[in-house]
């Protein structure tokens, strides 16, 4: 059974610390080096700090990012830039933001998930993960003990009984903060009245959830659940009209030199198309197997897998055949090797036009636009034990970091 507890987290103060559109940060995994950097300009207490400390050239083994986020933590916990909760709490957290031209909200909330003995059969993992990030935050959790950033599940509340309770939570009473966050806006409110925690915790009990989003982390709370017992947690009803899942593009160097294109021709039908826009438009509504988008840095080019190469491929896939017609599957296991390119040579981002600039910043890359997976079908190969490779989905919007922090000590 899933178990939830409410904590007493650390919130920054205001009076010490300052406005907390200012002290907040996306998770430290889609923070690129100009953005880590604009965040420290933002202010010295930013939670980048801690989650995403800039590395040095003299670091050491006794002076380096993981250490100093562990002197940014104790001396702001001592100058109470950092308070600790009073009372046992679960955050409720509404999150405004644009989609697609319209304003859309998602209402989640966070506690401590308890890490037992059954969390295969009660969370599923969705994503493989790499073994440098775990190392990463292994080595974060062993400096600062505390969760700094939750994980992100989401579970099935198809009644909206769940939604209901936190929604009305909404209308009792103002909220406790309310921050602009880049283009978004965050509110969030503190639920200490234990027959309401209590409530939502025995509906989530018999639920089966999906981990969402930082699988990373997750991996590194179950390595250490012996010593802890559980992790900050960020939930979500599948059934929010708020959940956005979003496709990873790739941007890729090819090994292969010049004629890159001609060798996908081998295995795709390649059709130029005028714009990103309307390769967009067609990957939005294409519903045939193995549909990418490619960008060059000169022209937009929409790609099919050939049927017979399709054919080919389903006769003796190198995945489970489950996963096997995922376009994320037949780029990752048949087309990217045709290229000579691996894990190393590709960068991940969710939008295509930052996608189209990194191509054009670095010639002879390829920009490869994939469609998204939907929730169900995630939800589904899940349940059955089937991961997708990394990088395949993007929940979003990400739940910012620095709205609570869980002290492990």
């Amino acid at each position: 059974m899933v178990a939830i507890h409410p904590f007493r987290a650390l919130r920054y103060d205001p009076e010490r610390a300052g406005e907390l559109s200012r002290l907040i940060a996306p998770p430290y995994d889609v923070i690129g080096e100009a953005e880590q950097e604009r965040l420290y300009q933002t202010s010295p207490h930013n939670i980048v700090r801690l989650t995403l400390g800039k590395q040095r050239p003299e670091d050491s083994e006794d002076d380096n990012r993981y250490s100093r986020a562990r002197r940014e933590y104790d001396g702001w916990r001592a100058q109470a830039i950092l308070r600790q909760d009073e009372t046992p709490a679960c955050y409720l957290i509404e999150h405004t933001f644009q989609d697609a031209g319209l304003t859309r909200t998602r209402l989640g909330f966070l506690a401590l998930l308890e890490l037992s003995d059954a969390m295969e059969r009660i969370a599923y993992r969705h994503e493989a993960t790499f073994s440098a990030p775990k190392a990463d935050r292994t080595k974060l959790l062993d400096a600062v003990p505390a969760n700094l950033e939750p994980i992100f599940c989401v579970y099935p509340d198809r009644d909206g009984a769940i939604a209901a309770l936190l929604k009305e939570q909404t209308r009792r009473s103002p909220p406790a903060a309310d921050v602009p966050f880049n283009a978004e806006k965050v509110r969030l409110w503190l639920m200490t009245d234990p027959r309401l925690v209590e409530d939502i915790a025995h509906r989530l009990a018999p639920l089966t959830m999906l981990i969402a989003d930082g699988h990373h982390r997750f991996e590194v709370a179950w390595a250490h659940r012996a010593r802890y017992g559980s992790v900050m947690t960020y939930f979500v009803s599948m059934e929010d009209p708020g959940l956005a899942v979003r496709p990873i593009h790739r941007v890729i160097r090819p090994g292969g030199g010049s004629g890159v294109l001609e060798t996908l021709q081998n295995l795709c039908a390649m059709e130029r198309v005028p714009d990103l826009a309307a390769l967009v438009r067609w990957l939005r509504e294409e519903q045939g197997e193995g549909c990418f988008g490619i960008y060059d840095g000169r022209a937009f080019y929409r790609v099919q897998m050939k049927a017979d190469q399709l054919a080919r491929w389903l006769m003796s896939p190198s995945v489970p055949m489950a996963l096997a017609t995922l376009d994320v599957s037949l780029l990752h296991g048949l087309l990217l090797p045709s290229i000579d390119v691996d894990g190393p040579g590709i960068r991940y981002t969710p939008e295509t036009s930052e996608a189209t600039r990194m191509t054009e910043a670095e010639q002879g890359s390829l920009a490869w636009l994939l469609r998204g997976i939907s929730l169900p079908q995630v939800y589904a190969l899940a349940s059955q034990g089937f991961s997708l490779p990394p990088k395949s989905t993007y929940f979003y919007p990400k739940v910012p970091s620095g709205l609570t922090i869980h002290p492990l000590a």
